[in-house]
């Protein structure tokens, strides 16, 4: 991921919040010599220098029926919602005409190598975690132990786990920071009256 050393991102808390808060992740693999990429929901942990990643998907799908060889690499993206930045938001410039549209996004790029995981104990534990961790902030947060008997047994059978090892971690904030002040003002005024809810997300995202 190209990155200017202005827009980099390099804490490991502000990289594994942003993969926190955006959880649905892209997965690229190339195992078979053939570029696959998938929108997974992915759970971080702690585990490691970078920490580890985790994730299933159904027996059936191309990801494990034709790449389940052991410790193949995998990159995957998170990213934020993110906008177009029109020029005309700029309170600096406008004389010159030195403005051109931009847009503007943070995303953190992880790289590692995948395993499969085939144990009904993980899996268990695994989705419990993926589900405490979306359902927390709920006022009656829904568990797995709430499901009929039996049947998140009979569902984990049909999926297959993998994990993560992240050994690289990098970030990219992509948030107007060469502007001004005054034009980042600007900016998160002008984003907050926009229709599109990830305009409005990308104005709590700007630091004025």
């Amino acid at each position: 991921m190209h990155t200017q050393p202005l827009f980099a991102m390099t804490e490991r808390q502000a990289l594994h919040q942003v993969m926190r808060s955006y959880p649905l992740a892209t997965l690229i693999t190339a195992a078979t010599g053939t570029v696959e990429v998938n929108l997974l929901p992915l759970e971080l942990s702690d585990h490691g220098p970078h920490g580890r990643l985790s994730g299933h998907v159904a027996r059936t799908h191309s990801l494990w029926t034709t790449a389940c060889s052991p410790g193949f690499e995998a990159t995957v993206v998170f990213q934020s919602p993110n906008a177009y930045i029109s020029p005309r938001w700029y309170v600096n410039g406008q004389r010159s005409g030195r403005n051109a549209p931009s847009w503007n996004y943070v995303a953190v790029q992880a790289r590692g190598s995948l395993r499969f995981i085939e144990e009904a104990g993980w899996m268990a534990a695994h989705l419990a975690s993926l589900t405490a961790t979306q359902e927390a902030a709920r006022a009656e947060p829904w568990s797995v132990d709430d499901a009929a008997p039996g049947f998140l047994t009979e569902t984990a059978r049909r999926l297959v786990g993998f994990e993560i090892e992240i050994r690289e971690l990098a970030g990219k904030r992509f948030l107007s920071q060469q502007r001004t002040e005054a034009d980042r003002q600007s900016l998160v005024h002008h984003l907050s009256l926009e229709a599109s809810p990830a305009a409005r997300a990308v104005a709590t995202l700007i630091r004025p």
